[in-house]
């Protein structure tokens, strides 16, 4: 069974594991809506703008 993804309360990064592995928090929930994938935080203008770094960030967390 693949593991469910979860997004962290505090920089809204979305992983798998049972640590947030952006920021290092374990405030994680399953629930949450939208995501953005930054694949070139050089190249792209939303992560420059955001200060996010590559990987998966999640739109809304609740």
């Amino acid at each position: 069974m693949p593991a469910r993804e979860r997004a962290c309360r505090n920089c809204k990064f979305v992983t798998t594991k049972n640590k947030c592995e952006n920021c290092g928090s374990t405030d994680l929930t399953q629930n949450f809506s939208g995501v953005i994938i930054v694949v070139d935080e050089e190249r792209s203008e939303i992560a420059k703008k955001l200060g996010l770094k590559k990987g998966a960030y999640a739109i809304r967390v609740a």
